[in-house]
């Protein structure tokens, strides 16, 4: 009953009572749609899935619920599932300005469904890399949330075209990356291995979930990167997501 009762507050944080009601009942349901008075909207979900889990991430164990000394004006949610980092985010955050990125073809037509009507939200059917490059999609765990790439040339067949930090802010002409959420399931080896010296320090909040299961010294490779600029510090960390700080563009809270 109490662990009931908290799970209820956890999710009434970003909705209201009966919403939470609704969402606590409903995902231990697995109901495929779940709809927010407070937030006049409907949340999507798939059975069998891990977009439940994920939810209880975002919105139950709040992994990115960090506070911040400033309004955050832009957003890279690299590795987007299926928004729901995206909403949380314009959910604290009405005005700011998301790029999603995401590779499959499912997570994207979800993304479209639960981020319906947001202004200032675009999803690129991209994956972030170090490199302008191309990929095969590889889905060794079978899981929704969980995929690796394999590099191949541009005129092989390939399933995914890769895009930089530094092509995205200069796409969208941002000065900063106010925070910059990293979850793409090993990549972020490659990403903070080379080419990084350009658009890491435009970057203010860093979340990121490394993969070291899948590639070996992920966590290694990004920590050594950021170590370089003696602005960022590590921050926190909440079930397995690294929170970087940089002091230079930002007041700690």
């Amino acid at each position: 009953m109490l662990k009931q009762l908290k799970t209820i507050k956890e999710i009434k944080g970003n909705f209201n009572f009966f919403d939470a009601l609704k969402f606590y009942y409903g995902i231990k349901k697995e109901k495929e749609t779940i709809y927010s008075k407070k937030r006049k909207r409907t949340l999507h979900f798939r059975k069998n899935s891990k977009d439940f889990e994920t939810f209880e991430e975002i919105f139950i164990s709040q992994i990115y619920n960090i506070p911040l000394s400033f309004t955050p004006k832009t957003i890279i949610d690299a590795g987007a599932n299926t928004g729901l980092a995206s909403l949380f985010f314009k959910f604290r955050y009405p005005e700011v300005d998301i790029v999603a990125l995401e590779i499959e073809n499912g997570n994207v037509e979800m993304i479209h469904k639960n981020l319906k009507g947001y202004a200032n939200f675009e999803v690129l059917k991209k994956g972030l890399y170090n490199k302008h490059a191309f990929f095969k999609v590889k889905n060794p765990y079978n899981a929704t949330n969980s995929f690796t790439l394999k590099e191949v040339t541009k005129n092989e067949n390939h399933d995914i075209e890769a895009i930089t930090i530094s092509q995205i802010i200069k796409y969208k002409n941002w000065d900063t990356v106010d925070i910059l959420k990293i979850d793409i399931e090993g990549a972020e080896i490659e990403l903070f291995k080379s080419y990084y010296e350009e658009w890491l320090p435009k970057v203010k909040v860093i979340y990121i979930e490394t993969h070291d299961r899948m590639k070996p010294k992920c966590a290694y490779t990004v920590i050594a990167a950021i170590n370089k600029f003696d602005n960022f510090i590590l921050y926190t960390c909440t079930q397995g997501t690294l929170v970087f700080f940089n002091k230079a563009l930002m007041t700690l809270p």
